[in-house]
């Protein structure tokens, strides 16, 4: 039997003070939280598409009351427990790699992502070990694999514009293949949602 693909999103609890904090320290609070609703919607909207499984993952809790993530399309879930990033992406790969024939991670702070770019994910995959959708920010809005990859998650330095160049260093270094998606801007700034945010 074929096991599905799947498409991870990993997500905040949507709390007022607790969203883009760097937004919120310029716009205030209550617009940076609208402002990541608004993002949310954008990358539900596109995963809707997807041809496969979708999981949200949330940071903190599953919510009880609805949201944006529909319970009859997004399998909701929790993250693993901790600060560190990369332990939390590994924990959601092992979990899902076992039950499918690929799995990619998403964040919600890439308003130009398309369907298209998530399709192109499953097709790289069939040759390579690992599709990387590139930010403009030095980082990766997607990260996507057919078997663990463990060497990606320890010991990085994450939020910086070398994340991008190391885990590329890293797939060689295992003598390991690659696929780039498109370069995407994301969302961190005020100035990059008046650049990249109104979609």
């Amino acid at each position: 039997m074929l096991k599905s693909n799947a498409l991870v999103i990993f997500v905040k609890n949507a709390r007022l003070g607790h969203v883009k904090t760097r937004l919120a320290y310029s716009l205030g609070e209550e617009k940076a939280l609208s402002i990541y609703l608004a993002l949310c919607e954008r990358v539900r909207n596109v995963s809707l598409a997807f041809s496969g499984n979708c999981y949200v993952y949330y940071s903190e809790y599953i919510p009880s009351e609805p949201d944006v993530w529909d319970y009859d399309f997004f399998i909701k879930r929790k993250q693993h427990a901790g600060s560190d990033l990369g332990l939390r992406m590994k924990t959601a790969f092992d979990e899902l790699l076992p039950i499918h024939s690929s799995v990619r991670l998403i964040g919600t702070d890439i308003p130009h992502l398309s369907t298209d770019l998530l399709e192109e994910s499953i097709l790289s995959l069939k040759a390579a070990d690992v599709v990387l959708g590139p930010s403009d920010d030095g980082g990766y809005y997607l990260i996507g694999m057919k078997k663990p990859n463990d060497y990606l998650f320890y010991d990085m330095t994450w939020s910086v514009d070398s994340v991008l160049s190391e885990t590329i260093q890293r797939i060689g270094m295992k003598n390991k293949t690659y696929h780039l998606l498109k370069k995407l801007p994301d969302v961190d700034t005020a100035e990059d949602w008046e650049r990249h945010g109104w979609f």
